[in-house]
């Protein structure tokens, strides 16, 4: 049984198959701020990313035949704008002469301390020690975090975003876990 929001995105996705422009904006309001936030964590060019969203948004009106089989919109428009933010950068590379490995990508994650300070109340010197435990994460297990946890993908959308195997992703997302678990324990009880 479909929830609600995905009854809606469904009912959105049909219109669309039938060229109806409201239901793309009514997509785009949806998701506009989530793309923003996510293609932020490749690059720091806010034009860039406005104009990725922008690109994702007309690819789909022009693919918009092939709307109603989409399963996830969140999903797909988080895969198409990292495509094209990583195309971007890519050829950005390439022109400047500083081409690197695709996999090489930085995934830039400011893990909201002062929300979880208030919705948590976890005293100031516990934000300081998740901070430090946080910054000690690799890139690729930020990007796990800020996808499992903000985005609320499952292991398989996760899988198709980072290029890995679906067992990869349960492998990383446990190490991800113990490691923060032990940096954790290791701030909060320091040996003697």
């Amino acid at each position: 049984m479909l929830n609600n929001d995905s009854q809606l995105e469904a009912t959105w996705l049909q219109r669309l198959q039938q060229n109806d422009e409201q239901a793309l904006a009514a997509i785009m309001r949806k998701y506009y701020t989530a793309l923003y936030n996510y293609g932020s964590r490749f690059t720091t060019d806010e034009g860039l990313i406005k104009d990725c969203i922008q690109e994702v948004f007309i690819s789909l009106w022009q693919r918009r035949e092939n709307a109603a089989s989409i399963l996830s919109p969140r999903y797909y428009l988080l895969r198409a704008l990292k495509n094209k933010v990583l195309k971007s950068l890519h050829q950005h590379n390439i022109r400047l002469g500083t081409v690197a490995l695709e996999e090489e990508y930085d995934f830039l994650q400011e893990f909201s301390v002062e929300k979880l300070i208030i919705d948590k109340q976890m005293s100031e010197e516990q934000a300081t020690i998740l901070r430090k435990t946080m910054a000690q994460l690799s890139k690729r297990q930020h990007e796990l975090i800020y996808l499992k946890f903000y985005q609320h993908l499952d292991h398989a959308q996760i899988a198709g975003l980072m290029n890995l195997s679906r067992q990869s992703v349960y492998n990383l997302l446990h190490e991800t876990i113990q490691k923060l678990r032990s940096l954790w324990q290791a701030e909060l009880f320091p040996p003697a």
